[in-house]
């Protein structure tokens, strides 16, 4: 891989495809090229949903009011088969690397690896409002997090917290919406990711 492919990088973005044909962020560092929560569909005509659909790096540009002109280039993550997300990185410069072909296909498959191993590849969303936040979950609900990851059923969980399992499935499912998932195993992975569990304890 090109060592030098962050060069005069402001700000980076990883996007997942739904399995509603929307596009979603996962997360962002620095400064984020989407508007937060929003989502937006596979077939709108801009640079990443082109990402997305033709499975190659797409690029442009963009001036804020009152700013320098910002240069954006999306890469895709990608099995064999399909998309499961892109990264995107916003530039102060246009400084494009050109990658190799196998590098492309280096690049798309270990992204994809990646957001598959983490429980984030082809997220359904289920409530279809974009709105999962897994900073909104409560102290409760990330001990329930923690002891799910360790491979407690709810009945034992039910019994450390002194709650009912009614409760405990009630809260699970929160903790589901929170973080976009759709089951036990990928709340568990997309957890360790962000660091809301401790990772010597997990079953992962």
């Amino acid at each position: 891989m090109h060592p030098i492919l962050g060069e005069h990088v402001i700000g980076s973005e990883i996007l997942l495809l739904t399995q509603n044909a929307t596009i979603k962020t996962l997360a962002f560092f620095g400064r984020p090229f989407s508007s937060q929560g929003e989502l937006v569909s596979l077939w709108d005509h801009q640079l990443i949903p082109e990402a997305f659909r033709a499975n190659t790096v797409t690029k442009g540009s963009f001036k804020p009011e009152n700013g320098e002109e910002v240069f954006v280039y999306c890469y895709p993550f990608s099995t064999l088969t399909q998309t499961l997300g892109v990264i995107v990185l916003l530039k102060s410069e246009e400084y494009e690397v050109e990658l190799l072909k196998e590098d492309q296909i280096t690049l798309a498959l270990v992204g994809a690896l990646w957001l598959e191993s983490v429980g984030a590849g082809n997220i359904e969303d289920r409530h279809g409002t974009g709105s999962a936040n897994p900073a909104e979950l409560s102290e409760r609900q990330l001990s329930i997090l923690q002891q799910m990851s360790e491979g407690m059923t709810n009945a034992q969980i039910a019994s450390v917290q002194m709650l009912s399992q009614s409760t405990i499935r009630q809260e699970t499912m929160r903790i589901f919406t929170s973080l976009s998932v759709s089951g036990r195993s990928e709340a568990a992975k997309r957890a360790l990711h962000l660091g809301l569990v401790s990772k010597s304890q997990t079953t992962l």
